[in-house]
């Protein structure tokens, strides 16, 4: 079967638009996935990585400095993570960094950031290990917020009934405070009674 000109023109286009997508999309990859520029490893043991993945960024003072590369469960209380780090940002990261697991945002996407060290201690080198801060338990942090707010919707509860008790009964408590007549009454009594004590 024979191509005409327009059927030919047509092709052409097509290929030109799906090699230009797909060179698009290889530098794109390349791009977040630190392919294409020198990069260093750095690592850090974490007891619990909260749902970080490979991928997922890492960032330096809130900028992006490089990618998790790697998550290895080392035994049932320690995890390994490896990151390529940007040579470019090599040197504002000390040895006595630390590495921290956060969010992009309040429910956002898992990210490691990069804690600044102290401006006397080495740069890091290629291979090097970072101390990890624990990170924060966000589902614990909502556990003990439901529990408290079960703990006070209970104490209002009894609040409530010992109030409408009070107002049931009518008993002194209800009078000295409902009626004034009474309420002096009484204060004058426990005043003699004060005077004769004495």
């Amino acid at each position: 079967m024979k191509l005409n000109s327009k059927n030919k023109l047509m092709l052409g286009l097509f290929i030109v638009i799906g090699l230009a997508i797909l060179t698009y999309l290889i530098f794109y990859i390349g791009q977040n996935k630190n392919l294409f520029t020198p990069t260093i490893s750095l690592r850090s043991i974490f007891k619990n990585v909260n749902g970080l993945q490979v991928g997922n960024n890492v960032r330096f003072s809130g900028i992006k400095v490089g990618t998790v590369s790697n998550i290895q469960i080392l035994n049932d209380t320690s995890i390994l993570v490896e990151t390529y780090i940007d040579t470019r940002y090599q040197n504002y990261i000390r040895k006595d960094s630390r590495m921290a697991i956060g969010a992009e945002g309040l429910m956002g996407d898992k990210l490691i950031d990069v804690t600044p060290g102290h401006i006397t201690s080495e740069n890091v080198k290629n291979n090097d290990y970072l101390e990890s801060v624990k990170p924060m338990d966000v589902d614990g942090m909502i556990k003990t917020a439901q529990n408290t707010l079960a703990n006070v919707e209970g104490l209002s509860n009894e609040l409530k009934q010992i109030a409408h008790k009070v107002n049931q009964s009518k008993g002194l408590f209800y009078t000295l405070m409902s009626d004034k007549e009474s309420g002096m009454r009484f204060k004058n009594t426990m005043k003699n009674l004060e005077t004769s004590t004495a």
